[in-house]
């Protein structure tokens, strides 16, 4: 007599069986359910961040020297790590400056010129998208407004649209709501302009990979918020 595995009910994301056994008795086992593999990828990341975390810790206990004591600096901005994925990936790209601008793109050659796609103005910058492009000047109005305000009521420098760069502004994390805000209710940081056609469509797959990366984030998001509706 075979034994036979029989599911029995799934918790979280463990899948129990009994189990009928050849001399008549009944065990249960458990059994992980599949992972996507954005989960897995993001299981890895949180794996290696945890044993580098111990491995300096191991040191700094060994040598009690200060470079093994991790920063405050490095410590995540609580607001951006709370938002929307797209919109924390659109915030750091505009914070290191690699990200969806005009200037950036033609460094990169992804583009022929740095021209604001949106105004065409002749360089289209961070400063330039966060202050002075028309297409979105209500936004920039509502943004500066709301950095203004939440900078008086906090402890710090006062920023203010005049006297503050923009590295100065994605740096405080008192403003960073107010970006992140910016960020939703605009396609800043979000689109690389219309299709370049002198250089054919090696050029313009190029100017898309952005919006790719994207899409593909934006899939694992759906699967992963599939399966955890589909567990409960």
């Amino acid at each position: 007599m075979k034994s036979q595995s029989t599911p029995i009910h799934t918790t979280e994301r463990i899948e129990w069986f009994s189990t009928t056994n050849p001399d008549g008795s009944v065990s249960t086992r458990k059994s992980p359910l599949p992972r996507s593999l954005a989960n897995v990828k993001r299981g890895f990341s949180e794996q290696k961040r945890e044993d580098a975390r111990g491995w300096a810790r191991k040191q700094l206990a060994r040598t009690r020297n200060r470079k093994y004591r991790p920063s405050e600096k490095q410590k995540p901005n609580p607001t951006v790590a709370k938002a929307n994925k797209r919109l924390a990936s659109r915030f750091y790209q505009m914070k290191t400056g690699h990200c969806l601008t005009g200037q950036y793109l033609a460094w990169t050659t992804r583009r022929p010129d740095a021209t604001c796609w949106w105004c065409q103005y002749s360089i289209q910058t961070r400063e330039h998208l966060f202050k002075n492009c028309p297409q979105w000047r209500s936004q920039q109005k509502a943004l500066w407004t709301t950095v203004l305000e939440e900078t008086r009521k906090l402890p710090g420098p006062t920023r203010g649209r005049d006297r503050t760069s923009i590295a100065e502004l994605l740096v405080d994390e008192r403003c960073s709501q107010a970006v992140l805000q910016f960020f939703a209710t605009t396609d800043v940081g979000r689109t690389s302009g219309p299709p370049v056609a002198e250089d054919g469509e090696d050029a313009a797959s190029e100017a898309s990979e952005w919006e790719a990366r994207d899409q593909a984030e934006r899939a694992w998001e759906w699967r992963e918020e599939e399966e955890r509706l589909g567990a409960e």
